[in-house]
């Protein structure tokens, strides 16, 4: 949690000094920046309000709660992020622990039942625990389930200038339920099939994988949810170094398990190369 922590600290700074380079950019483009709209006098307005707040006010885009202040909002991710982190943590250690305690509970390719469910659960409703954090459905579930759909203004994420490599909706949910979910599912299985009988479970490692998981989710609101691309540049770029250490330390214990995670990385690298794109070209 520490090392999480300090990520968050440095990219704030990070982040920071970026948008100021941005924002002198996007002053010096001001007088020849098209605007938006149809030309209806009222949809123009609109839309250049728009671009004045992103020009004037450094990582602050679009959406409701990016009035909040960096540390405020991050501070919010953070205490949400941990908190869905320890939950699905718990999740898992509790299905290992009565398993143990409940000889009944049957045997599936070398793990019992009840760790099975609680592994689908977790890795691929993950955001299912952000939801009873936050208190509502999160934009991580709306996205897995309908890319094209984005909460708030629904021609957002179509407006903005995008690279040419730019990804189409529907890759997003093969590449999360089809190719990355499952080989994390196998990945962790593999984890799990390493501790003896009774022996203790790999918890750092395992909340280090659940902590990846919570910053997806919670790089799915901040993003998609509030709209916010700056912001979600320092989320997404803690997510990506999470990941790339859980992968890290579960190769440590089992190789197999860590070549697993090697789809989630290389999908993660086009997402998080795709915001940063996003943030400094619009």
């Amino acid at each position: 949690m520490k090392i999480i922590l300090l990520t968050f600290v440095w990219l704030l700074s990070l982040t920071t000094q970026v948008s100021g380079k941005k924002q002198s950019l996007l002053i010096a483009r001001s007088a020849t920046k098209p605007s938006y709209g149809s030309g209806v006098a009222a949809g123009k307005s609109s839309f250049t309000s728009i671009d004045n707040l992103a020009d004037t006010s450094p990582l602050m885009l679009r959406g409701g709660a990016c009035s909040d202040s960096n540390p405020v909002l991050f501070l919010k991710i953070f205490l949400s992020a941990a908190l869905e982190t320890a939950l699905m943590l718990g999740v898992i250690v509790f299905s290992y622990k009565s398993a143990d305690k409940v000889p009944a509970i049957p045997d599936v390719f070398g793990l019992p039942l009840l760790v099975w469910g609680s592994l689908l659960l977790v890795i691929f409703s993950s955001s299912f625990f952000g939801s009873l954090i936050d208190g509502g459905l999160s934009a991580a579930t709306k996205q897995v389930l309908d890319p094209n759909a984005i909460p708030g203004d629904p021609n957002w994420y179509a407006s903005l200038i995008k690279p040419s490599w730019n990804p189409p909706g529907w890759v997003f949910p093969i590449m999360w339920l089809i190719v990355s979910k499952p080989t994390q599912l196998l990945a962790v299985s593999r984890l799990l099939k390493t501790v003896e009988k009774g022996g203790a479970l790999p918890t750092g490692i395992l909340a280090t994988y659940c902590a990846h998981l919570s910053l997806g989710d919670a790089w799915n609101k901040v993003f998609f949810g509030l709209q916010c691309t700056g912001r979600g540049v320092a989320v997404i770029t803690t997510f990506y170094a999470v990941l790339l250490a859980s992968a890290y330390l579960f190769f440590n214990v089992d190789e197999t398990a860590g070549y697993f995670l090697l789809p989630t990385c290389g999908w993660v690298t086009v997402a998080t190369a795709l915001n940063w794109n996003i943030y400094l070209n619009n």
